[in-house]
């Protein structure tokens, strides 16, 4: 093989990577183009395996934060845990398995397959877009019913508005929508609702008749303070005469029934009234007595009590009545009525006073009478008749704009109801809310928009990625030797199919040679150079049976090995380099053989994963494979060589010691399996061959004991030299007493 270099030549230490916990193998040989990697289970391997990983994906195992490693390479420039040199590495192992393949058990019975991490990736992401889609959808019903709720609410309470308003009011037919005007109106501030008052008084304004028009209120308020002195003056004014008769001055119904009668006496000789003798002598001193300045004071009381009388201020209650105003000025017509009646009838008692004195005075001119000291205020008059006037006033402006003002009083009414009706429901909070769920709404329909473009897109790409079924089925012919398990397209999905039929019940080993399949094909594909790649292949058989030991071999054989007779070398590796690890030392030797028969020096390497229990710490090394495990076809006779040698060179160092449980334990159920066609039940047949019972409980104790100790946890005392060479010793000698002959062919063949 020519000079490759750019592959790994060896591990150079490795420290807290799980059981390689301080490994250092610069005394191994150099990697070859083929490396083949022996071990137990538990032993190491997949470990070993994850390092590798850790360069494919550049980080660190996350069970592993803590690691350091370092692996030389052929370009001098060495690969470790700080990933500063990129190197193309494809691994597979359980890691793989478990990021690139889901089986997806939401189909029910049918096996739908999920191939490769980003698929993978894709397929949980559109699960999660088809969940929030649900729930976006789910929570967009549940806001449109609750929307559609509070609108009918609204809706609803328009509707028996708009009913009230017809019932109370003269407005005619009217539905939710001239509602709906009216709150639209108030640009998002509910209006407070009219008091008790008012609203009274508003349906009495829509509720009145048109009434009459009424005159202006007349009340003489001119100022009187003159007249008023004038007429007091005349009750103290005296008329001064030496004719006055005392007895008419004394009485003034004779004198005024003589003043009366005396001008139809003027010319008679007798009396008018007792027919007795009327002397001329007599007439002139009734004459005289009645004087000019007599009849002048008369005169001008008569006058005074005119203009008292005048002065009296006299409402017409058949014109000012309450039934002509209208209901909702009732009220005031009553109080400003009542202060109008008020200061008239004071005025007026002031007024009838001095009327009643100047018509004493009348009466009898001669006395003198005591006047009213005040003149009577006018103050309290004019503001009451200003008052009442204000009444007349707005019951005539009422009259003369009945219609407006009752259209006026039904516009403030509707407003009253409409406010009454949309506070009952705090209609602008349901607005708010109702805004609030179609901004989310809207909202919602994007998300919906985008997720579904999203989801299309994933459908797509992930419909795009089925079409690699051919390849994947043509690898499961080639790993299985037939046609057994296929992969078909339907909807887009990879269905599992056996004979036809959906396969059911897949056994570990089936998925993991899926799993196997799926990475070889996906090394080639994309237009993958596998020239360029380092291939590393963790137990390509786990949980399979021998039947198809040799058809994977194959597989891999016709993967990565190439035979060109004319070419020079005839063999070559079509990946950069190989590591292939496996437990089964039958898988190991076919294996080996084709990667060795006709090879030249060094194009392949043997190696085995070792793990021991030194001092409590167990820990795993990479080693030179023995010579042994090569030199040996079957795992049988490998483990009778084992255990002779030891017997034969007895070692009390625990890297020796560590494996012989389960060698010990191993070799045995060989030799049953053959011996007696079973290999289970070691402790019901093992007296049969070992016939001491104590030697058989000794070699019981220490197979069933110390060949757990891969899978046990540290802490176990390991058994020393002198138990591990008494137990194995009883363990051969029980073969060789049990068949002399078959031990005879042991012991040639080793």
């Amino acid at each position: 093989m020519g000079e490759r270099s750019e592959v790994f030549k060896r591990i150079t230490n490795v420290r807290d990577f799980g059981v390689f916990n301080n490994f250092a193998g610069t005394d191994i040989p150099e990697f070859g183009a083929f490396n083949l990697i022996y071990g137990w289970n538990y032993s190491g391997k997949t470990t070993l395996s994850r390092l590798f990983r850790c360069l494919e994906v550049a980080s660190l195992h996350p069970d592993y934060p803590d690691a350091k490693f370092t692996l030389s390479h052929g370009d001098s420039v060495g690969r470790d845990h700080e990933f500063g040199t990129p190197t193309t590495v494809r691994v597979f192992n359980e890691d793989f398995r478990k990021e690139h393949l889901l089986w997806d058990d939401s189909s029910g019975f049918n096996p739908i397959l999920l191939l490769g991490s980003e698929n993978i990736e894709k397929q949980v992401a559109l699960k999660t877009k088809f969940a929030e889609l649900k729930d976006i959808k789910e929570a967009r019903k549940a806001a449109a019913a609750e929307c559609t709720r509070l609108v009918e609410k609204i809706k609803n309470a328009e509707t028996e508005c708009a009913s009230q308003l017809v019932r109370e009011l003269p407005v005619g037919r009217i539905d939710r929508r001239h509602v709906k005007q009216i709150s639209d109106s108030w640009k998002g501030t509910l209006p407070e609702p009219l008091d008790d008052e008012a609203y009274k008084a508003e349906r009495l304004k829509v509720g009145a008749d048109q009434k009459e028009e009424l005159p202006l209120l007349r009340v003489d308020l001119k100022p009187h303070g003159e007249q008023w002195k004038r007429a007091v003056a005349l009750l103290a004014e005296q008329v001064g005469s030496s004719a006055t008769l005392s007895r008419l001055a004394e009485s003034s119904e004779i004198g005024n029934w003589v003043e009366t009668g005396l001008h139809i006496h003027r010319e008679a000789t007798r009396c008018e009234f007792c027919e007795g003798p009327l002397s001329s002598e007599r007439v002139a001193s009734l004459n005289a007595h009645f004087s000019s300045a007599f009849t002048e004071l008369k005169s001008r009381i008569s006058k005074a009590s005119e203009w008292v009388s005048d002065r009296t201020v006299k409402i017409d209650g058949n014109i000012y009545g309450r039934a002509f105003f209208y209901a909702d000025l009732h009220r005031e017509h009553g109080e400003a009525g009542a202060a109008l009646a008020k200061a008239r009838d004071v005025f007026n008692s002031a007024l009838d006073e001095l009327l009643d004195l100047l018509l004493q005075k009348d009466d009898n001119p001669f006395q003198v009478l005591t006047a009213p000291s005040e003149v009577p205020s006018l103050t309290d008059l004019s503001d009451a008749a200003a008052r009442f006037q204000r009444l007349i006033d707005a019951n005539n402006r009422r009259t003369r704009e009945f219609r407006s003002e009752r259209d006026a009083a039904v516009t403030r009414l509707k407003v009253h109801f409409v406010t009454v009706a949309m506070r009952k429901i705090d209609l602008f909070d349901l607005n708010r809310k109702i805004e609030e769920l179609e901004t989310a709404d809207r909202s919602a329909e994007e998300k919906i928009t985008a997720l579904e473009a999203e989801i299309i897109a994933l459908q797509a790409e992930l419909s795009e990625s089925t079409k690699g079924a051919e390849a994947i089925n043509e690898a499961l012919r080639r790993f299985f030797g037939k046609e057994d398990i296929q992969v078909r397209v339907v909807d887009d999905k990879f269905v599992l199919m056996r004979a036809n039929r959906p396969a059911k019940n897949l056994s570990e080993g089936e998925r993991t040679a899926i799993a196997f399949c799926y990475f070889i094909t996906k090394l080639l594909e994309n237009g993958n150079e596998l020239a360029d790649t380092i291939v590393y292949i963790d137990d390509p058989i786990s949980s399979l049976d021998s039947h198809h030991l040799l058809h994977v071999n194959a597989f891999l054989k016709d993967t990565f090995l190439k035979h060109d007779p004319g070419a020079n070398p005839q063999y070559s590796c079509l990946a950069k380099q190989v590591f292939v690890s496996t437990h089964n030392y039958e898988f190991f030797h076919v294996t080996w053989e084709w990667m060795t028969k006709g090879k030249s020096q060094g194009f392949s390497s043997a190696f085995m994963v070792e793990r021991s229990d030194a001092n409590g710490l167990i820990s795993s090394r990479l080693i030179e494979c023995p010579k042994s495990i090569l030199k040996f076809r079957s795992e049988y006779l490998f483990l009778y060589h084992q255990l002779a040698a030891y017997v034969a060179t007895p070692s009390n160092d625990p890297m020796v010691i560590f494996n012989l449980g389960n060698m010990a334990r191993r070799f045995m159920e060989g030799y049953l399996a053959f011996k007696f066609m079973e290999s289970e039940g070691v402790d019901k047949k093992l007296p049969l061959i070992i016939t001491d019972t104590v030697h058989c409980e000794r070699a019981r104790k220490f197979m069933h004991f110390y060949s757990h100790t891969l899978s046990r946890g540290g802490g176990m005392k390991l058994p020393d030299m002198a138990e591990a060479l008494a137990a194995i010793s009883c363990i051969l000698d029980g073969v060789r007493n049990h068949d002399p002959v078959h031990y005879g062919a042991l012991q040639t063949a080793a």
